[in-house]
């Protein structure tokens, strides 16, 4: 062995000597006669030895030796030697691969460098190797990788050449080694001999690496490897399926790079599967972490979710990055997330996005290139899934048999928030932008119809409470989110006031986190002349806080506001004189918390941090009412203005307690009273009127009405105050700015004493006023067309509105028992008092209305509490005691009868305003007063008159539903039908004109509970009828309230119920409605407005307690749903037994009960069918769906079947057409030509919506397959049995919304209703249409006995009918289109007067009848043979035979009739004519007149220029071939633009130029379809040629 060593060394030494001589030949000789085994051991001593060789001075490593050998080799082979040339590159390339392969690879980095540079040289040499020893290098390295599970590093860049080498080797011999293939060496010649390609090696190779165990910590370099690896599409396949399995087995840390690896290898291909792959291994990790809220406040989980949220947010700047660099790669992640999106909807193993796929797809929106596409793609993600829930919850008949929508967007949104600080903070922006995007589409998405309204508000409210949480949590967007919210407001986008809700919630949030914004609202505040009033009070309401504390904010707002309070343009003015309230109220309001706060320590002394704020308060109030003073001296249209609004801030507690406020503006208003007062017993009237006109143009120039309103509620808050005046200190929450605290306050109330001796003499006065006393005279002139009406109008307005505020201030009076103006023997204590001015106040209001009318004749003014300032709370302060409830009065435990207004107080004052009870004619005029106040639009600032507007809130619409309702509504909850007995004075007359005040109750509780229902609080109403509660009612008027943001909602905790408790409210009020609408129908006569606004209400609570029935739950939901399903049942039972019993022919009353029976319809069904939930297809398993049948069907819509043959009998009855075989005449006592439309009307509406909710269940059919494929996956005997059940349940519904259309089809009907049966058909054959169509998608659905039954009866039966229909009412369509074309039309002429207009009027009017009913016709023969279509598609694809029920009638094929045809001898001899005049103008040389028409008879469709090239016989029969369509309206005159583009329809009665020459055929004898006729249907449906050459004839 040493003499071996030395020989090698000595060898070395030569080899190193030469190559330093650059003789490689010599080296080449030299090892040329050495063998295989020699030159191995000489290059494995030369790579293991570590020692140096020193020649010539100079030293050299073992590694330079082995680089001379191949070296030596490669000079062999340029020289010709290529035998002994290969040979030791062989050995040599073999050698240093077996080294490499046996070093250990922890070994330091010296040793890498060396492999390293060895690797190079080999890499160098590779093209000189031969075949056999590529293969030996390529299968030792192979061997390395199955026994150590890595390849060596060194190897990473030679390995990919080498198999790519391996790749392009042609055919060789090789040793087989047992199983596989073995190394081919010299010597071992004793295995079979195998003739292998260098592709199939490389293909082995690939395939044992992918099946092969690999070390996880080598997983990354291994996929690098493979990576740069030329691979054939399966070798693609097989390794990225490796390297996705691989995720599961690396390190948590490798991950990131592991993905990038994939990421970078999807360049190859397969993008969508990698992504995908890549999608499901991140689900899987988060499911086995699964994600809980309450966690993460433990230490462990928070750190686990770090880590996990670090890596997936370094995956996803790999994916950004890999898609920047490859955007196929994008499309190819968007691909997948929708086909995710449309085939895992729903189930339970899959979903349709997670939440790492959402997020990735957010973090790609920051590409500019993807971002519309990915924005647009999520949000319809987000409100589908939602609008799909609400429906599935809705659609009782179907719900059973879908799988349940798991997908929760409210809930994927908040874990992407909570998980956007642990490393994804990318997709922060992109959540941002997606959420505003969001918000801007469905403010307008329920008006276009593209979703439900509901759906769209939830939408919204997720999307806002991710917004919130974005702008809690992440600090870099919010001032990107306060930008993009102001530019909504500034611009006045359709979202504008959504936006202003979500910026006041912000700022409730974080009122410091808003305030560095403070100067973009002053901004937004400078283009006030594109903003509307709402909007800047809205505006200045949301950001509240921020002025109220940040004092540039408000300096800079205050001064804004001073610059436009005094613009030329009246409507800034305005604008700003409503965010000028705004500042008021909320400075006012933050000066009554500082009272508060004060109070709350207990010495009732401010300290000093109070006392500051409320020094800068008082400083800026006191600069708000100098505007405010300013404001009052400005033109009468802002002056009324300001008055308005201030009455109703004076309503407000927070001011009515603030002196030093109230004091300021009664000092102003009694100045300002002085110069109209006439307090000299000798004036007739107390006020001078005609001062308040301009005696030029008789305008109001002083709006008296609008000042004493304020003027009154000036002295009432101050005698309010009077107590505080004889105590040391002021009372609770009572405001003092003067400095000398109850003195002043003394002094105060001595003028405001003066002030009500004022009052008294104005009421006492204006009581006993005449209207002679003002200039009017009862039958003069009060039209506004000239001077002297005007003056009249004017006057007479000025001086109700003077009744009016002095009949408010006398109600109010007499409502307060501490009140007085000098003593209890005030005159304003007697009621009767406040009779005699509402009795001046209804006669001049009388006079007004009688004798202002307008060109017609008719009424400007409605009547007298349009002219009224009375404000909702001082009528309900009124009606509380005009309309006593009983069960109050009598029992004294009542829950009102508490604090102040106890027992004792309620019965006084109800006794006290019995004379006002008694007059029906106020309780009227108080009741329209509230309707009109709660009938006002919350979004509009002003009215028509220009009056301040302010919406209702929550607890005066609960107190006045409860006033009517106990006071009115209570005494018809009767369980009989007996009429009741003890009614109160004001039900027991009704007036013969107007109103009757049991109407105005009704209306005003109908009112109410469609606002509440508005806002989602329809519950309360409940709860405040059965239980009400002093909470519920007196909260109005508080800081807190006044300066919410515009959700509504005030308190909620206040009207929060349990779900058992607020079902049982709603069920006890439901039950009332009922039972008061029953007694008002059997009146004489019938109360059939009043039942019509009860009907309402019912129809509200109706579709709340279908909510409830929805919801599953706990036990004590169920008992809920019961409840609320025993009610629904018997109100459905119930409006059966109305709609057939005998009810007045009212038709809107049979409107309501026909909504309401639709409503309800439903819940004729048994319990079981209704309340049977959706289940996922593992609970279906489990429990089972019931079998799919049409009995329920049978029971909710028999009804309505029966209601249709009532109007089919009931017309043919009016219309004269009912023969001897025809069926019995209606017995409904209801219908009446005029109802008998309406019904007809209400009826299609309904099955129009219900063939949307098919066209829905349609839709979700096909992912119920999917979902229950994925769940049998590997079952291939399994049926898809709740699929099927579906489809079945499917069929039935159609069929029998089928069966109700038939009967109005059969019916003689009227034009108009026959217009809207045919369009419901229409949508019947698309529904069919779209179930064909969803059937030829899904291939694993067969043919049931419910669809044969759907198609017979639709395309057979209905078609029938339908073409009768088509015959009788449209047959002369063609005939009559060619008579109004024809039809002269001249130009108007003075002299012909209005009878030409007329008669130009009805051509037009008849023109867009004929034309709407032709493309009526032709749309439906369209959707009717495109219904067909796919039938037939549906037949050749199943091999199911189904063309026989297709029925088609003669109408249908368009039957020439030979006598419409013109005679050929007329046709010849007409166009011999022509042509003689032709030739005579030829030989004249003149110009040819124009082509003279050529009438036959045959309308204007025979006129027209003949076509070049043919004939004159060929044209001519031509043109009289067109007469053959124009028979009726074909599916040539259909609009292409109403055809679907993806969809092509073979159009009967349409061919080709060459081939419309047809022969007259019978083709009733002649069978519908053969089998040509079917290849030709599926040929010209997948033909684009055919579809383009049917385009350019119809074009």
């Amino acid at each position: 062995m040493a003499s071996e060593a030395n020989s090698h060394a000595q060898t070395l030494s030569t080899i190193l000597s030469l190559g330093r001589a650059k003789d490689h030949v010599g080296i080449g000789n030299i090892l040329s006669e050495m063998d295989s085994a020699t030159l191995h051991n000489l290059v494995e001593s030369s790579l293991d030895a570590e020692d140096s060789y020193i020649s010539g001075g100079t030293s050299a490593t073992n590694l330079s030796a082995t680089i001379f050998m191949l070296k030596g080799g490669s000079a062999l082979i340029e020289i010709g030697a290529s035998e002994n040339g290969e040979g030791i590159l062989s050995a040599v390339a073999r050698a240093c691969v077996s080294q490499i392969c046996d070093e250990d690879p922890e070994r330091d980095k010296e040793d890498g460098k060396k492999w390293s540079g060895v690797c190079d040289k080999l890499l160098e040499v590779l093209p000189q190797l031969s075949p056999l020893s590529i293969i030996d290098i390529s299968f030792r390295i192979l061997a390395e990788l199955k026994a150590c599970g890595s390849t060596p590093g060194p190897l990473s860049s030679f390995l990919p050449m080498l198999l790519d080498t391996l790749g392009t080797v042609g055919p060789v011999e090789i040793v087989s080694k047992g199983e596989g293939f073995g190394m081919a060496t010299e010597g071992s010649g004793h295995g079979a001999s195998i003739s292998r390609t260098g592709s199939a090696l490389k293909a082995y190779w690939v395939e044992s690496a992918c099946s092969c165990r690999w070390d996880p910590k080598s997983s990354v370099a291994l996929c690098a490897l493979l990576r740069e690896i030329v691979l054939s599409e399966r070798q693609i396949e097989l390794v990225a399926n490796r390297m996705l399995r691989q995720l599961k087995l690396v390190d948590m840390n490798e991950l990131p790079a592991m993905v990038y690896q994939l990421l970078l290898f999807a360049r190859n291909g397969l993008k969508r599967e990698i992504i995908g792959g890549v999608f499901k291994f991140f689900d899987g990790l988060e499911e086995s972490i699964p994600y809980d809220e309450a966690d993460t406040a433990n230490s462990e989980a928070r750190k686990k979710w770090r880590e996990l949220g670090d890596i997936e947010g370094t995956v996803m700047l790999h994916i950004s990055y890999s898609i920047k660099q490859d955007l196929e790669l994008g499309d190819a992640l968007i691909g997948y997330a929708k086909d995710s999106e449309a085939t895992a909807a729903g189930s339970t193993t899959q979903h349709t996005l997670s939440t790492f796929s959402f997020a990735c797809l957010l973090s790609l929106a920051r590409i500019h290139r993807f971002e519309d596409a990915v924005t647009t793609f999520l949000r319809t993600v987000i409100i589908k899934s939602i609008h799909d829930s609400i429906t599935l919850a809705s659609t009782v008949w179907v719900r059973p048999y879908l799988p349940a929508v798991s997908f929760s967007p409210q809930a994927l949104l908040n874990a992407i928030v909570a998980r956007s600080s642990y490393g994804w903070d990318q997709v922060t922006q992109s959540l941002i932008q997606l959420c505003l995007n969001t918000i801007d589409y469905v403010a307008t998405a329920s008006k276009r119809g593209a979703y439900s309204a509901s759906a769209c508000k939830e939408a919204r409210r997720i999307c806002m409470k991710a917004l919130r949480s974005a702008f809690a949590t992440h600090e870099f967007v919010r001032s990107e989110l306060v930008d993009q919210i102001l530019h909504r407001v500034a611009f006045q986008a359709d979202s504008h006031m959504q936006f202003l809700g979500l910026l006041g919630e912000l700022v409730a949030d974080d009122p410091d986190a808003l305030r560095v914004y403070s100067s973009k609202f002053v901004d937004v505040f400078d283009s006030i002349s594109l903003l509307s009033a709402n909007t800047v009070e809205q505006l200045l309401v949301s950001t509240s806080p921020v002025f109220l504390d940040d004092s540039q904010y408000r300096s800079s707002l205050v001064l804004v506001l001073r610059k436009i309070l005094f613009a030329h343009n009246h409507d800034d003015r305005h604008t700003a004189l409503s965010g000028l309230f705004v500042l008021i109220r909320g400075f006012a309001s933050a000066l009554y918390e500082c009272r508060k706060q004060s109070e709350s320590t207990g010495d009732g002394r401010l300290n000093r941090r109070v006392q500051r704020q409320a020094d800068i308060y008082s400083s800026v109030l006191l600069e708000m009412l100098g505007l405010l003073r300013r404001c009052l001296t400005q033109q009468p249209e802002l002056r009324s203005r300001s008055y308005e609004r201030l009455a109703l801030l004076l309503n407000a507690e927070y001011v009515r307690c603030n002196l030093f406020f109230l004091n300021t503006l009664h000092d102003m208003f009694r100045i300002e009273l002085s110069k109209y007062y006439q307090g000299d017993k000798g004036y007739d009237s107390p006020i001078n009127i005609q001062q308040c006109l301009n005696p030029t143009t008789h305008k109001i120039i002083m709006p008296m009405p609008s000042f004493l309103h304020c003027f009154a509620k000036l002295t009432s808050g101050l005698v309010d105050l009077s107590k505080a005046s004889n105590s040391a200190a002021l009372g609770s929450g009572v405001v003092d700015l003067t400095g000398d605290g109850a003195g002043s306050s003394s002094s105060a109330f001595v003028t405001v004493l003066g002030s009500a001796d004022t009052w008294k003499d104005l009421c006492v006065r204006l009581a006993k006023a005449q209207l002679e006393d003002f200039e009017l005279d009862p039958t003069g002139d009060y039209s506004l067309d000239n001077p002297s009406g005007l003056r009249n109008h004017n006057t007479a307005q000025l001086v109700i509105g003077c009744l009016d505020s002095c009949l408010d201030y006398a109600l109010a009076h007499c409502m307060q028992a501490e009140m007085s103006c000098n003593g209890p023997s005030c005159e304003l204590d007697n009621p009767a008092m406040a009779m005699e001015l509402y009795s001046q106040f209804s006669r001049f209001a009388d006079v007004l209305c009688s004798r202002c009318l307008d060109d017609k004749k008719k009424r400007i003014i409605g009547g007298a509490s349009e002219l009224s300032l009375i404000s909702l709370d001082a009528a309900i302060d009124v009606l509380r005691v005009v309309l006593p409830d009983k069960s109050r009065v009598e029992n004294e435990g009542h829950l009102l009868n508490c604090g102040a207004r106890d027992h004792n107080w309620f019965v006084a004052h109800t006794g006290k305003a019995s004379q006002w009870s008694s007059n029906q004619s106020f309780v009227k005029h108080m009741l329209e007063i509230a309707l009109a106040r709660i009938q006002r639009r919350p979004n509009a600032a002003n009215t028509s008159s220009g009056r301040a507007q302010q919406e209702a809130d929550v607890s005066s619409i609960l107190e006045l539903a409860y006033i009517v309702y106990s006071g009115a509504l209570v005494y018809y909850n009767s369980e009989s039908s007996d009429l009741p007995t003890d009614l109160p004075p004001y039900l027991k007359s009704k007036q013969a004109r107007g109103r009757g005040v049991l109407h105005l109750c009704t209306e005003i509780f109908a009112a109410c509970a469609s606002a509440l229902s508005d806002r989602g609080m329809a519950d309360a109403l409940a709860l405040a009828v059965a239980y009400p509660n002093p909470t519920l009612f007196e909260v109005r008027h508080r800081p807190s309230e006044q300066l919410a943001t515009s959700t509504h909602a005030l308190d909620g905790a206040r009207f929060r119920r349990s779900l058992s408790d607020a079902t049982q409210d709603i069920v006890v009020l439901a039950t009332g409605l009922r039972n008061a609408v029953s007694v008002l129908l059997v009146q004489k006569p019938a109360a059939t407005k009043e039942a019509v606004h009860l009907l309402s209400c019912m129809l509200v609570f109706t579709d709340r307690l279908s909510e409830l029935v929805s919801i599953c739950g706990s036990s004590d939901d169920d008992l809920s749903r019961d409840a609320a399903y025993t009610s629904l049942h018997k109100t459905a039972k119930w409006t059966v037994g109305q709609i057939y019993g005998e009810i007045p022919g009212d038709l809107h009353l049979i409107k309501s009960l026909v909504a309401q029976l639709a409503g309800c319809q439903t819940f004729l069904q048994p319990e079981s069918a209704v309340t049977l939930p959706s289940l996922t297809y593992s609970q279906q398993q489990r429990h089972g769906a019931p079998p799919a049948t049409s009995s329920s069907d049978d029971e909710e819509l028999g009804p309505l079947h029966k209601l249709a043959d009532h109007l089919c009998s009931a017309s043919r009855m009016f219309s004269g057409d009912a023969g001897s075989d025809s069926e019995e005449e209606s017995d409904l006592s209801m219908l009446t030509p005029r109802t008998v439309p309406a019904l007809v009307v209400l009826i299609t509406a309904w099955l129009k919506s219900e063939l949307h909710r098919v066209d829905w269940a349609v839709g979700q059919l096909k992912r119920c397959v999917q979902v229950e494929l994925a769940e049998l996956e590997g079952q291939d005997d399994a049926d898809l049995e709740m699929s099927i059940h579906a489809e079945r349940r499917i069929c039935y519904r159609l069929c029998a919304l089928a069966q109700v259309l038939m009967r109005l089809l059969g019916g003689s009907l009227a034009a108009a209703s026959n217009d809207l049966v045919i369009r419901v058909f229409q949508d019947m054959h698309k529904s069919l249409a779209l179930l064909t169509r969803a059937k030829l998608a899904t291939a694993d659905l067969p043919i049931t006995e419910a669809y044969i039954d759907t198609l017979s009866l639709i395309c057979s039966d209905m078609n029938t009918h339908a073409y009768t229909v088509i015959i009788e009412k449209y047959g002369n369509v063609g005939a009559s289109e060619g008579a109004l074309q024809a039809w002269p039309i001249k130009d108007k002429g003075k002299s012909k007067g209005k009878q030409k207009g007329k008669s130009e009027a009805s051509v037009a009017k008849s023109r867009s009848k004929v034309q709407r009913d032709s493309a009526l016709v032709s749309s439906l023969i369209y959707q009717m043979e495109l219904t067909e279509k796919y039938v037939i598609q549906l037949a050749t694809k199943l091999k199911t035979p189904l063309a026989h029920y297709l029925k088609r009638s003669t109408a249908r094929d368009f039957r020439i009739e030979s006598a419409a045809l013109p005679d050929p001898m007329e046709i010849a001899a007409a166009q011999q004519s022509m042509r003689s005049q032709r030739g005579q103008a030829s030989e004249a040389e003149a110009e040819p007149d124009p082509e003279p028409e050529l009438d036959l008879g045959l309308g204007q469709e025979l006129v027209g220029e003949e076509d070049e090239g043919e004939s004159d016989d060929e044209g001519s029969i031509r043109r009289g071939h067109a007469s053959v369509r124009a028979y009726a309206s074909v599916a040539d005159s259909h609009d292409e633009s109403e055809a679907p583009e993806e969809e092509d329809v073979l159009v009967s009665g349409e061919s080709e130029p060459e081939t419309e020459m047809m022969d007259v055929v019978d083709l009733e004898a002649s069978p519908i379809y053969d089998s040509a006729d079917e290849e030709a249907v599926q040929e010209e449906s997948g033909d684009e040629s055919v579809r383009n050459s049917k385009r350019a004839r119809r074009g």
